[in-house]
């Protein structure tokens, strides 16, 4: 099999116990590898304690096959290092209601605690008591 070129991008930022991510799609596997390599010491500092992941996607927000399952695998070793929930905004994609779908079923095979929502502030503030309730408990 040969090697592509990577297709996508990420960009990831931490603010508040909350993992942000930026991407504008598609997105193949050679582009969640690469960004999962680079950006791995920075989600590492969040382990230990409960976390959150607020993602906003623009362009085609689509995983094919084999990036699906790597972000699937990813997802589900976040959850078993600390991330209680994912909050997803897709309003800037260019199909939203295609991307909801398809976010859906990767969060949802990954066994991630997940919503959808229009505004940043309202997803942070979600995911903060997602993080509040998970250090009490």
């Amino acid at each position: 099999m040969g090697h592509f070129t990577v297709h996508g991008s990420l960009n990831l930022d931490i603010q508040d116990r909350i993992l942000s991510v930026d991407g504008c799609g598609p997105w193949n596997l050679e582009a969640v590898k690469e960004a999962h390599s680079r950006f791995r010491p920075l989600v590492e500092t969040l382990y230990g304690s409960p976390w959150g992941t607020l993602v906003i996607l623009s362009g085609d927000p689509i995983y094919v096959p084999d990036a699906a399952d790597y972000i699937i695998n990813t997802i589900k070793n976040e959850r078993k290092n600390g991330c209680v929930a994912s909050a997803i905004l897709v309003g800037e994609s260019n199909s939203p209601e295609f991307a909801k779908r398809h976010l859906s079923e990767l969060h949802t095979k990954a066994g991630d605690t997940f919503r959808f929502f229009s505004a940043k502030e309202e997803a942070a503030w979600w995911l903060l008591q997602k993080i509040s309730s998970a250090q009490i408990t």
